[in-house]
C-alpha cells in the first residue's frame, strides 16, 4: 500500500504485472538461475498458452498435470481424501518436475471439480511446508475463475500463472452464435478478455 495510493492509469510506468514462473533460487545467494525462469507480461494464460507449457522443455523443464476433481461417488468425504491425495502428489511430483497445472478440466456427471482456491491454498502451503513451493510453479487451469475478483484471489492464494478457460471458450462460443462479432479471432478475444482482467488487477 501507497500513500498516497498510486493511480494505476497516471502512473503505469511505476506498475508491472509481469511475472515470472518457475524454479527460484536463493536470493541470500545471487547467481544466474535466479533469471533463468519464463518471464510472462501478466499472469493470464489463453489456451494455446497452457498448452505451451504443459509441453514446454524450456531448460530441460516439464509438466505435471493435477486432477482435481474425485468421483461423485465418494461423496462428501471424499474431498478430504481428494485434497490430501493431491497435495503428496504434488510434493512428489515436484521433484522431477518444474511446472504443475492444477486442472479441474476433468469434471464431469461422474467428477466433482474441487474449489479451485481451496485446492490452491492447500498445494500452495503443502510444499510450503514440505520446503518444495520454491522448486516448482503453480498454474491453474479452471472453469471457476471469471471475473477480476475471481483472478486477484487466486494470485493472492499462490498462483504464478492462470487459464480462465471457460470464460474463452464460453466467448468464441457466442461468437459461432451470432453474439459476437464473427471477425473475432480467439487472440482478440483473449487480448480483450485478458485486457480488461490486467486493468482490474492493477486497479
Amino acid at each position: 500500500v501507497t500513500n498516497p495510493p498510486i493511480d494505476p492509469f497516471r502512473e503505469k510506468v511505476v506498475m508491472s504485472l509481469q511475472c515470472p514462473i518457475g524454479p527460484e533460487d536463493n536470493i541470500l545467494k545471487p547467481s544466474s538461475k535466479q533469471v533463468h525462469r519464463l518471464w510472462m507480461n501478466h499472469p493470464i494464460l489463453s489456451l494455446s498458452d497452457l498448452e505451451v507449457l504443459k509441453k514446454t522443455t524450456h531448460r530441460g523443464w516439464s509438466t505435471y498435470v493435477l486432477d482435481a476433481t474425485f468421483p461423485v461417488a465418494d461423496g462428501p468425504p471424499g474431498l478430504a481424501k481428494a485434497i490430501q491425495r493431491l497435495c503428496e502428489e504434488a510434493e512428489r511430483e515436484s521433484v522431477q518436475h518444474q511446472i504443475l497445472v492444477i486442472s479441474d478440466r476433468m469434471g464431469g456427471p461422474e467428477r466433482v471439480p474441487i474449489s479451485s482456491l481451496l485446492i490452491l491454498g492447500a498445494i500452495h502451503h503443502h510444499l510450503i511446508e514440505t520446503r518444495r513451493r520454491m522448486r516448482v510453479a503453480l498454474v491453474i487451469e479452471t472453469a471457476e475463475a471469471r471475473e477480476v475478483h475471481h483472478i486477484c484471489l487466486l494470485l493472492g492464494y499462490g498462483a504464478d500463472a492462470i487459464c480462465p478457460y471457460l470464460s474463452l471458450e464460453l466467448a468464441a462460443s457466442l461468437r459461432e452464435d451470432s453474439a459476437l462479432n464473427a471477425t473475432y479471432t480467439d487472440e482478440i478475444i483473449f487480448q480483450n478478455y485478458s485486457q480488461a482482467i490486467q486493468t482490474g488487477i492493477a486497479k
